[in-house]
Formats: structure tokens, sequence, C-alpha cells
């Protein structure tokens, strides 16, 4: 019942997160990849919706639960862990506006690569995770 439940859920999501937008005009067209360059990496049929998402999400960082600074070292952590040479600079050029040390910077990118060999070392030594958890519980 909970995975019927689970992927109806996430029917739902994705059919609304990746719905079509209505046609855009020529006009609309350009201004949206005047607007940003980010733009032009999107099909047509989504630039619109695609253009609000990204714009929303840019919101996190200035006005979410953690703070700019914090948050582009969350960013850039992940950024080092997936290894996007794209966000790597932008993350990094943010947190230099934002006066963070080049100290913070590193330890940001030495955490993302501490939990990545973790990770690594549990998942490939196929330690038990229900042990793992029952650890964590104090049990």
């Amino acid at each position: 019942m909970k995975k019927l439940l689970f992927t109806l859920l996430l029917t739902a999501m994705c059919s609304t997160a990746f719905s079509q937008d209505a046609a855009l005009t020529a006009e609309e067209k350009k201004e949206l990849l005047a607007a940003s360059p980010f733009n032009s990496v999107y099909p047509e049929s989504i630039l619109k919706s695609a253009n609000t998402y990204f714009n929303a999400q840019m919101g996190l960082y200035k006005e979410g639960a953690i703070a700019e600074k914090e948050a582009h070292l969350v960013a850039l952590g992940t950024s080092a862990a997936v290894k996007c040479q794209y966000c790597i600079p932008y993350h990094i050029s943010e947190l230099k506006r934002l006066g963070a040390s080049e100290n913070e910077i590193k330890t940001a990118v030495l955490i993302a690569a501490d939990i990545m060999k973790m990770s690594t070392l549990f998942y490939g030594n196929e330690f038990d995770l229900a042990a793992f958890k029952k650890m964590l519980s104090g049990e």
C-alpha cells in the first residue's frame, strides 16, 4: 500500500513539474532568453516554467532557512561531490562575495569528500544498514 501511495504521489508531482507550458510567442521566448543565459538549456515547451522554477530556487540562497553563506557552502560541497564543473566556480564566487574564507571553502569541500569516502566504504563493503541505524539510536 505504501508503495502504491508513493508511486501515485511521485506520478502527480512529476506530471505537475514536467507539464508543458502554453506555446510561447517569439517575443516571450526572446525575453526569457534575454532574462538569463541559463534559459537556453531548456526546450521551448517548458521554458516559461523552467525560468519560474529557477528564480524560485535561487530564493533558497537569499531568503531560505539557512543563511546565504552557509547555503552556498552546502551547495559547494554538493557540487564538489557530484563533480559539477559549472556549479563549483559559481558557488566559490558567491562565497567570496559573501566573505567566506579560504578555510571555510576548503572545509566545505573536505566535508563533501569525507561523506563520499565513508559512503563508498560502507556501500562497497555492504555494511549492514539496519545495524548502523541501531548503533545510531543507541540501542
